[in-house]
């Protein structure tokens, strides 16, 4: 993996500086990580769901998450699982300013987009509300949709929007959690997307109650279908622990 890894990040042209994005170290090829760190890196590239892409026990069609429940998306896939580095870099990326990071996750999405997902028409990020966005300053999952659809060619839409603000999923179990995202949003564009295939690009998966929301409002807009890829995901094995210790999920949507 970590050689395609590199591959992947090559073919940008974009790169940051001579030192590993994690550490800090020097990086002497163009990678944007060091050995060490690329080495430590979790890809979701073991056994796995295979509708919604999270990390699973043994091979199998539907994970516990997604047996017996009608989910919106019609496959979703992700390229780490959510520990480790790539969770310090994603809560780097999301809550301290850290937009660069988006040049640096883009070719590993892609990467993953065109091994494990059908094409998609046209691409679009989960939307912040307007208050949140002002108050952070940008959409994290904006860059990341900006960066993938200018290595991939694949139109990026501004399609939906938030209705409102919502609770912290954090805080939440998995029924309130999927309350919480509730008629959360409101496709604005609906001709975008009718008929086409869409592609959600998101951060991190954990009950995929945001995704499937969203999913949810875009194939009633008329979306053919629906896939989900996201930078990390909670795996299976990892939220049932965190469910039977605490009660609650213990990362954010």
């Amino acid at each position: 993996m970590l050689k395609a890894l590199k591959t992947a990040l090559q073919k940008t042209a974009f790169h940051l500086n001579w030192t590993c994005t994690y550490c800090g170290r020097e990086v002497f090829d163009d990678g944007f990580f060091c050995e060490e760190c690329g080495k430590k890196l979790p890809f979701n590239d073991g056994d796995i769901c295979a509708h919604c892409g999270r990390r699973a026990p043994s091979p199998r069609e539907y994970c516990e998450t997604c047996a017996g429940r009608l989910t919106a998306f019609d496959i979703g896939r992700s390229v780490f699982t959510y520990e480790g580095i790539a969770a310090d870099l994603i809560k780097k990326f999301k809550y301290e300013n850290a937009r660069y990071l988006a040049e640096v996750f883009a070719p590993l999405l892609v990467a993953v987009y065109r091994r494990a997902l059908p094409a998609a028409d046209a691409v679009v990020f989960v939307p912040m509300y307007k208050k949140d966005l002002r108050r952070r300053g940008y959409n994290q999952t904006e860059l990341l949709a900006q960066a993938f659809s200018r290595l991939t060619g694949v139109e990026k839409l501004t399609a939906a929007e938030k209705r409102r603000s919502m609770k912290k999923q954090v805080d939440l179990g998995r029924k309130t959690r999927l309350e919480n995202t509730e008629n959360a949003f409101r496709i604005v564009d609906k001709k975008a997307v009718a008929g086409k295939n869409i592609l959600i690009l998101d951060d991190v998966t954990t009950t995929g109650a945001t995704a499937n929301s969203l999913a949810r409002e875009l194939k009633k807009s008329g979306a053919a279908k629906v896939y989900l890829l996201t930078l990390a995901s909670v795996s299976s094995e990892k939220k049932s622990e965190n469910q039977r210790e605490s009660g609650l999920l213990s990362e954010k949507e």
